[in-house]
């Protein structure tokens, strides 16, 4: 069992928030990109979302903060109590896959990983922010069921990108192993690029990282972000572009794939360098692909 599909999205609290007033020039190309990838999920109608994304200290603090942790709930709450009324959305409940998740959770342990697990996670933007453009809340709630993959990019040490690369790589494995009934898996990483959290230089994108760093992903070179140093990272993109782990981990998983820049825009409102991203899985069925026009070079 490989993943039909993937999509790696920015995630930012003004992406929601601030959505609607955001200036419809500047909206528009997310927009685009969004609808894109609403069109392709419901050609490929998923089965399940293996979702790559961090926590932002709604479910762990420095009392107890994981490197990577596995979700395991029944029952999802996307976004967590009270967290709709900031982010200006709905809260909603997304079936968890008990099933699954166990399964990956004891593959990637017998593959030498540690991870912890949880049957209640909190979701803030990491989450709700991507499914609330991929399934807009004014639609009934999908059937897709979903399994985080919670991946620590904010209270240091944090996992090298080469880990995360390797996680990528297990839960791939995990997929492989699965015994139980066939499931249409999507992968999905959410965070980044560039931005500056709760430090002096709140508010800046640096544009040109951005590119870079979309330009490492359509040239097939996101093995060049593994050997990254955090301090450079955070130094030109801010911590929020420690969030690229999330990307490195989702390529991975992926396996080999064509990956496809949707849409960039740098969200002054959400202030991030905020991007969509297309990842076309080349060993899939025919029928998974969706159509390859539109693609930003």
């Amino acid at each position: 069992m490989q993943p039909l599909f993937g999509i790696v999205m920015s995630h930012a609290p003004g992406l929601s928030q601030f959505w609607e007033t955001m200036p419809a020039q500047r909206r528009a190309p997310l927009e685009r990109a969004y609808a894109q990838l609403r069109a392709e999920l419901g050609r490929i109608r998923p089965d399940v979302i293996v979702a790559f994304i961090n926590d932002h200290f709604r479910s762990f603090s420095l009392a107890m903060f994981p490197a990577f942790c596995i979700g395991l709930g029944d029952v999802h709450d996307v976004p967590m109590r009270g967290g709709g009324e900031i982010l200006r959305m709905p809260q909603r409940r997304f079936a968890g896959d008990p099933e699954l998740a166990g399964h990956i959770l004891e593959s990637l342990m017998s593959d030498g990983f540690d991870p912890a697990f949880s049957g209640e996670l909190n979701f803030f933007d990491d989450l709700s922010v991507p499914l609330r453009h991929l399934y807009p809340p004014d639609e009934p709630v999908p059937p897709v069921k979903i399994v985080p993959v919670m991946i620590n990019c904010v209270a240091r040490p944090l996992p090298s990108m080469q880990r995360c690369h390797d996680l990528g790589l297990a839960v791939r494995r995990a997929l492989d192993r699965f015994a139980g009934s066939p499931r249409r898996v999507v992968v999905l990483g959410t965070g980044g690029i560039s931005h500056w959290v709760g430090t002096p230089r709140n508010g800046e994108i640096n544009v040109e990282f951005d590119h870079r760093v979309l330009q490492l992903v359509l040239q097939g070179r996101t093995g060049e972000m593994l050997s990254w140093n955090d301090d450079l990272i955070e130094s030109e993109a801010g911590n929020g572009a420690l969030e690229l782990r999330n990307w490195i981990a989702t390529f991975a998983a992926m396996g080999r794939c064509v990956p496809r820049v949707l849409g960039y825009v740098a969200a002054l409102e959400a202030i991030t360098g905020s991007a969509a991203l297309a990842l076309d899985a080349v060993d899939a069925p025919a029928a998974a692909h969706p159509a390859r026009e539109g693609a930003a070079r």
